[in-house]
């Protein structure tokens, strides 16, 4: 074989061979894994993203592949340091509430609605732990007969939960519930003194838009421009929690945690669409928006990390 020839050769099956793990990359899907109470949101933003781009390939872990590298993992808590490696940076894309609710056969109700409850007797109700002042916390008797059910202590709205009130997730009162938030609602539907803390998208019917069956809201105390959120319509909750700070309703980010060493632009452009055209879908599945100035100062943050990413 000729020198000139072989080169030749040798360069035609690099060309090959480049154009070929290029085309891979290219079609290497974008996994997205994490606390499944958002997961509503987020395959609707991947079936909306792909209307608008048929070629681009995002998709939800697969259950069966525990080894799948995760480009993108969603989490809605508040992290710890050691929840995050030094290379990680989370984006944060939106909101959830979490809002009281019990068994409408609940025999706490007829007497909470002549007040609603604030939030020491919420606290009271839902946490072990009354007191962090040097004496031994006090185990204070319940004003009412209740069942608290809540995620186990490593779920992310078991945390966001006990976060807000000052709590560890571990002093949350009551049963704890393995598996998916949604299971919360079935617990508190088999048992008339029920009360617990779920999501809004798990809590009503985000095509109706009224709270599901079965269910009924723990009576709050509620400022006058606010009680709007006892009228039962998702649409109304939303624009007042928006609108609002209630004492009794923790408001907690949702985000994505991704690593600056692995990303790829299929990556930043999807997260891209999310901060911008995608945010009109967070409403249709119980969602809230983020404030205009902090969402603005995400946009900013990603296209300052991706900058780089052709």
């Amino acid at each position: 074989m000729k020198p000139t020839y072989f080169y030749q050769l040798l360069f035609a099956l690099f060309v090959s061979s480049t154009a070929f793990a290029a085309e891979n990359k290219a079609t290497e899907p974008v996994i997205i894994s994490g606390t499944k109470f958002t997961y509503p949101l987020i395959e609707r933003w991947i079936e909306e993203y792909t209307k608008i781009y048929p070629n681009a390939n995002v998709k939800l872990a697969s259950k069966a592949a525990t080894a799948q590298h995760v480009d993108l993992n969603v989490i809605a808590h508040q992290p710890t340091k050691d929840e995050m490696t030094d290379n990680q940076e989370i984006l944060y894309a939106g909101q959830y509430a979490l809002l009281p609710v019990t068994n409408t056969n609940n025999p706490i109700l007829p007497a909470a609605r002549k007040k609603g409850l604030n939030k020491k007797e919420i606290d009271k109700l839902f946490f072990e732990v009354t007191s962090y002042d040097d004496d031994p916390a006090i185990k204070e008797k319940q004003k009412f007969v209740a069942t608290i059910y809540a995620r186990d202590n490593q779920a992310c709205t078991s945390k966001a939960l006990a976060g807000y009130f000052s709590h560890q997730s571990s002093e949350i009162r009551g049963k704890k519930v393995l598996g998916d938030d949604i299971y919360l609602l079935s617990a508190i539907k088999r048992d008339t003194t029920g009360l617990a803390y779920n999501s809004l998208g798990y809590l009503y019917d985000t095509n109706s838009r009224k709270l599901k069956d079965g269910i009924a809201l723990l009576p709050l105390e509620l400022k006058k421009d606010t009680k709007e959120l006892l009228t039962g319509n998702l649409d109304n909750v939303i624009e007042v929690l928006e609108r609002n700070r209630v004492e009794t309703i923790p408001v907690e980010k949702i985000g994505f945690i991704y690593s600056q060493q692995t990303s790829r632009k299929e990556v930043a452009d999807f997260l891209k669409w999310v901060l911008t055209d995608g945010q009109k879908f967070n409403h249709a599945e119980g969602f809230l928006h983020l404030d205009k100035q902090f969402l603005a100062e995400q946009a900013n943050q990603l296209n300052g990390r991706f900058l780089s990413l052709k």
